[in-house]
Parts: C-alpha cells; structure tokens; sequence
C-alpha cells in the first residue's frame, strides 16, 4: 500500500501542474529547511517563505529529507564554516549586533552550524532544484513526445488505459505539453492568505502551547550546561503579568545519575517579554523555596553529553613546603578537588573577560575551546559567546527558603545579588550568602569580584556541630571514630591563590589514642592555600603542642588525685580493719575464764 502510494505520487509529480520554477523552489527551499539545525526563528521563517512563494510542497518535502541527512553529514564542516564566518572574516560586530537586537536576537545566529550551513545549503539546494527541475523537464518531454506517436496515442487514448493512468498517477488538470508551455507567477496567489492564516495558528498553539514550550527550552538550556537529563513537573509563564513559576526543578547529578544534583520545589520570577525578545532578561527577584541537594530520583537521569575528562599533572611538591594535600586529612578530598577544578575552570574564563573588559575589549574567541564545547553538546548546537556590552541574563536579588543541606545542618535560607551570565559586564559584585532560617550569623558567604580583576574574592564560613568521623582520614596514624567540630575561616582567593585561615575547634574527639581523647576541647588553627585545582593545609603545630601538652598536664593531674583518693580510701579501709580486729580481740578477752574471775573479784571488793 504505502509503494503504491508512492508510485502515484511520484507520478502526479511527474505529469502534475508544477512548472520548471516550481519545481526549482521547492526542492531550492526544502533543502535550506533541512538543513536549519535548530527548531526556532529561523526554520519558521524559512517555512514562512515556502508558503509564499510558488513552491511546489512535494519536491519541498523532498528537498527536506536531503537537506536534513546532508545536514548530519556535513556538522562538523559546518561547525568550522560557521566559525570561520563569525570570527575570522570580521563579520563577529554585525552577528553580535544581530544575536543582541530585538526579534533577531530569536534566530540563533550565535549556532556556528546555523551560519556555517547557509553555503552547504544554498549551493547543495541549487544543484538539487536545477536537476530536479532539468530532469522532471525532460521526462515530460519524452512522454509528450511518445504521446504524439500514433500507435502510443491509440494505446493510452481508450477509457481502460486512461483509468489504469488515473489509478496509477492521479487525475490530470491540465495536459503535459500545458505544464510544459506554462509561465508559473514567483508567489503563490494565495500565499498572503496562506501565511496569515500560518501566522494566526501558530500565535494561537503558540498561547496554549507556550508553557510546554518554556518547559521544554528551560530543561534543555540547563541540560546543555549540566550534561545531564532535567525534569520539571511545571512552568507556567502569564504573558499579561510576565510571571514566571517553576515547580519542582530537578537537575541530575552527572557524576551520580541515580541523584540530583539540585532539587528545588518552586521558583518564580517576573520577565518581561520585551526580554524574551531580546533574549537578555534582567530579573529584580528569583524567589523560591525547597531547595535540596543530593536527592535520590525515582529512576537514573539520563546523560546529555559527556564531558571530556582531562587527566591534570600535578604540581611536585616542594619539600620544604610544610603544608600537606586534602588527601593526608580528609576522606572526600576527591570529591572536594573535582569541585575546586570546575571552579578553576569557571573563574579562569571570568578573569580573561574581566580584563579585557577592563582594557575596553572584546573578549577573544577560542577555536579550542569552540571545538570542545561542540564535542560536549554537538556539532549542530554549540555557539558564539556574542554577547555585546550586557549580560544575557541578570538577576539582581535571590531569596530561597528552606534550603537543606543534609542532617548536619539546620533547615537554611540562600540569598543572592546580581547574579549574571556575564559578570564582567554587569559592573557589580556578586554575592551569595547563606543563614540558618531562624539566625542571624551566615553560615557561609561568598563575594566574587569580577566587577574589579585586581580584587580577591572573599569567603567566609561559620559551620556549628559538623560530624568529623566520616570526614577526617588520617591514614594508620590515628584512628578517628567520632567528634564534632566548629569550623570558623574567613579568607580570599583567586584563580591562582588560596589564603584562608581557619579555626577547628574539635569536642567529644573519640580516637585510638587515649591522650587525645581526654582533651575536652582541641582547638586547631591553620591555613588553607595553594590554588582551588590543588589546595593544601597548614597547620599551627606549635599551637597543637601547646594543646597537648595543656591536655597532658590535665590528664597527669586526674591521675594523681585518682592516686590520692585510692590512698585515702585504703587508709581508712586498713583504720576500719584494725579496729575491727581490736574489738574482735577485746570482746575474747572478756570472754575468758580469767577475766571472769577478775570480774567476780571486783564485786566482792565493791
């Protein structure tokens, strides 16, 4: 059924009413179709124009299939074409005009393949209308021309013939040799109608439809920078009040797929659609509350892309540094390192902006960097960084409530400014901080100063009661079973140094050494520095001997007074044995034959 029906249409396609223009326009405007990348402006556009112009849809649906497998087969030339167009033929002022101007700014010419793709596509579109054109031409001429031959046109000219034509090919409007003289108008005569009512349509889906499709381009944006799967239950956006509510955003953890990474209930922001068009969006409140992290999911978050993991050398230590790694104190030192390198990588990209913004640059495009990040989300989705002289997106204060942190921690409180894209440019310092729900004293503070390259960024930390058995591994030096510690630090950093000090103050240590264990509070001072990809500790040891020793002396004078006590106690034992033995001795002597005769004695005599 489904060849018959191919047959029939390649067949109306061949004797059917579509001039050699027609023709040329269709298969010309499917393959420029199929070859967009991306499911936006652009591709409606395109289709737009299709429908207006006098295209034939068949050889446009042909077109489209073309279009689309040449797409595939040529991404990675249309991601280094794209490149070469945007960056090293000086045309990146006009894209950046373009990808920052209102309505424009919706047809991604950021996408490298979107760009690189246009000359694949017009001179693979041309080629294939020309010959599709050229080729349907000729078909029809030889079929005009053998139906001009006697005995052919008896054969096809009886009622049975003519029926197997129409079961075959479809009813005939007008004949071949009409289709063939005929001189087909450039726009289709009623494709004004056409497009409006497109138009029309696609506004009304677009209204119902517009939640879906927030939902949709929200979990991919995150995806793309995760590389991991994202869930939302639902995003609504009120076009009349530029609201925008999420619920229950799930970010999965890449590293752990069985988890997210970041679960929060709700979040709302207000948006105005003069930003959805410019697709710069400066939001002054991004509320929410439930935020949770390392939640097990119901089922493993699929993975976007994978990220290429490149193997860092590390420094040879110095020997006459005295700092030790992570690795000689605690048990997730890893886990910690993974975080420092994504860090390092995030405040190393900041920095490069930061001072060419400074020098009233424009930050420099990376081929090496465009090329990794198109390995990572694919050849037909990385893009430019063309962002002009403001943020793509900016939020001026953050404020979400119960924030959990794990069984350590009280229920918390996030709260955030000027959060951007872009930090360089917004001018200000970013800020986050976070406090228990019903405290005062931050638990820990951020401050990352891109709006000065000169500035240190500054952290502060005030962590109450953390649990130290699982943490701390001190190899088979020390076994630590259990304790709870204070941590207070407040220092700054860079890209390229640490300089923290902090203090522990450790209680209720529970180890394999009993000296340690009668400390009843350790205090432990050091530092934390080196770089975020390597840090190292130093800590004051004259400042532990001191506390030793402090605890020795403790423990030496319990022992004498438990000496002292155990002394007593034996001397009044040994008191209460002697009189006892007296008494036992006095009470025999009175008993005795002799001491009764003395007793009788003495009454006679008084």
């Amino acid at each position: 059924m489904i060849t018959f029906k191919l047959v029939r249409k390649i067949g109306k396609m061949l004797r059917g009413g579509a001039g050699k223009k027609e023709i040329f326009l269709g298969a010309l405007l499917g393959v420029l179709i199929g070859f967009n990348p991306v499911a936006g402006l652009t591709l409606s556009f395109a289709i737009l124009i299709t429908l207006l112009l006098n295209a034939n849809i068949g050889f446009t649906l042909l077109g489209v299939a073309l279009g689309k497998v040449c797409s595939l087969i040529l991404s990675v030339a249309s991601f280094h074409m794209g490149y070469f167009l945007i960056h090293n033929l000086g045309l990146e002022g006009l894209f950046a005009k373009l990808v920052n101007a209102p309505v424009t700014a919706l047809m991604d010419l950021d996408v490298y393949a979107m760009v690189g793709s246009l000359p694949f596509s017009i001179v693979i579109g041309i080629a294939f209308g020309a010959f599709m054109s050229a080729t349907v031409t000729k078909i029809r001429e030889q079929m005009v021309k053998a139906g001009g031959h006697e005995k052919v046109g008896k054969a096809v000219g009886n009622k049975f013939s003519k029926f197997l034509m129409w079961l075959a090919f479809g009813k005939q409007k007008i004949s071949t040799a009409d289709v063939l003289a005929k001189q087909s108008p450039l726009l289709r005569k009623s494709g004004l109608i056409l497009v409006g009512s497109v138009v029309v349509i696609g506004l009304v889906l677009q209204f119902f439809l517009l939640d879906l499709a927030l939902k949709k381009g929200i979990q991919a944006s995150i995806g793309a920078k995760t590389g991991a799967e994202v869930n939302i239950d639902k995003a609504n956006f009120s076009l009349a009040g530029g609201k925008l509510e999420i619920e229950n955003l799930q970010i999965t953890d890449p590293d752990k797929p069985t988890h997210n990474m970041i679960q929060i209930g709700t979040l709302a922001a207000d948006v105005s659609v003069g930003d959805l068009l410019r697709r710069t969006y400066t939001i002054d409140l991004l509320s929410g509350s439930m935020l949770k992290r390392d939640v097990l999911r119901e089922s493993p978050g699929k993975l976007i892309v994978k990220e290429e993991k490149k193997k860092k050398e590390e420094k040879p230590k110095d020997e006459k540094d005295p700092g030790k790694s992570l690795d000689d104190y605690f048990a997730k030192a890893k886990e910690w390192k993974k975080y420092g390198e994504k860090a390092e990588e995030y405040l190393k990209k900041r920095k490069e902006n930061a001072e060419q913004t400074a020098k009233g640059e424009k930050p420099k495009p990376s081929k090496e960097k465009a090329v990794a990040d198109a390995r990572k989300l694919g050849y037909l989705k990385a893009a430019a960084d063309l962002v002009a002289n403001r943020p793509a997106w900016t939020i001026r204060q953050i404020m979400i409530d119960n924030v959990e942190l794990g069984s350590d921690f009280p229920i918390q409180k996030l709260e955030g400014a000027e959060v951007s894209s872009h930090p360089e440019l917004n001018g200000q310092a970013t800020t986050f901080v976070m406090t228990p729900q019903n405290g005062t004293d931050p638990t820990a503070k951020i401050v990352l100063r891109f709006d000065d390259p000169a500035a240190m960024h500054e952290l502060a930390a005030n962590i109450k009661n953390v649990e130290i058995g699982d943490s701390l591994d001190a190899g088979d030096a020390l076994e630590v079973k259990g304790g709870k510690a204070d941590i207070q630090a407040d220092g700054s950093f860079s890209l390229d140094e640490l300089a923290i000090p902090f203090t522990l103050n450790v209680r209720d240590l529970e180890t394999d050494n009993a000296a340690l264990n009668a400390m009843d509070k350790l205090e432990v001072t050091g530092s934390l520095y080196g770089s975020l990809s390597s840090p190292r500790v130093k800590v004051e040891l004259g400042d532990l001997k001191d506390a030793a020793i402090d605890a020795a002396k403790a423990r030496a004078n319990e022992e004498v007074e438990k000496a002292k006590q155990k002394a007593a106690e034996e001397v009044e034992k040994a008191k209460a044995e002697a009189k006892k033995k007296a008494d036992a001795e006095i009470n025999k002597a009175l008993e005795s034959d002799e001491a009764k005769d003395l007793k009788d004695k003495f009454r006679k005599m008084f």
